[in-house]
């Protein structure tokens, strides 16, 4: 009886395992896919020609200007 029940223990954490087994390969891609995504939109939002720098620096000016 004991047998029984350490087989059937065995199969279903087997089973178990053969169902995660891509699990982390898709997280890395799901985590590639959100970088590119990022990477895409900083791009889009800063590819008028003016560059990164000078749109920080006119932020930073507009927010210590804001109290007189």
């Amino acid at each position: 009886m004991t047998r029984r029940i350490a087989s059937l223990h065995v199969r279903a954490i087997k089973a178990v395992e053969a169902r995660e087994a891509g699990q982390g390969t898709l997280e890395y891609v799901g985590m590639i896919a959100v970088a590119a995504l990022l990477v895409l939109a900083v791009v889009a939002a800063f590819g008028n020609g003016s560059s990164l720098g000078a749109k920080v620096s006119d932020a930073i000016s507009k927010i210590t200007s804001i109290g007189g």
